[in-house]
């Protein structure tokens, strides 16, 4: 019998930067093994920042241009195995507001590169990659 694909959200403010480039790293290490997706406790819709594509395209060889901002309310949060927020201030968001078990969610420390220039969306991205290796090695799912 096939296992279920563990389900996998990452979270951040707006859903333009860090939680699009940890999903789509996130979905590149995993294939088909696992289902990821991304939202932000106050986006509003709009594709990524132009800094966070650019930084997929030449870095990790991956297109997140039709990415659109979802608010994390769009989704089920309950259908999750894991919800990964990633700063504090969206962890206790997450937790206080969304009633979010912490038996399922995980709290990073991603600074937002919003507004900065794409050198620091680069160093935020390879963070992202480092933790995402972490927290894939602490959960088992690592291939």
């Amino acid at each position: 019998m096939k296992k279920p694909k563990k389900r996998l959200l990452f979270v951040c403010y707006g859903n333009i930067c860090r939680s699009p480039m940890a999903e789509a790293i996130a979905r590149q290490r995993l294939g088909p093994a696992a289902e990821v997706a991304s939202a932000g406790i106050g986006a509003t819709g709009g594709p990524a920042t132009e800094e966070a594509a650019l930084v997929m395209k030449l870095v990790y060889k991956i297109d997140i241009s039709s990415h659109i901002a979802r608010p994390v309310g769009t989704y089920d949060l309950g259908s999750f195995d894991y919800v990964i927020a990633l700063d504090p201030s969206i962890y206790h968001h997450l937790r206080d507001i969304w009633g979010i078990p912490e038996s399922i969610l995980y709290g990073w420390d991603i600074e937002d590169p919003l507004g900065s220039d794409y050198q620091v969306y680069k160093e935020t991205a390879l963070k992202i990659e480092r933790r995402l290796g972490q927290f894939l090695a602490a959960v088992g799912l690592d291939a």
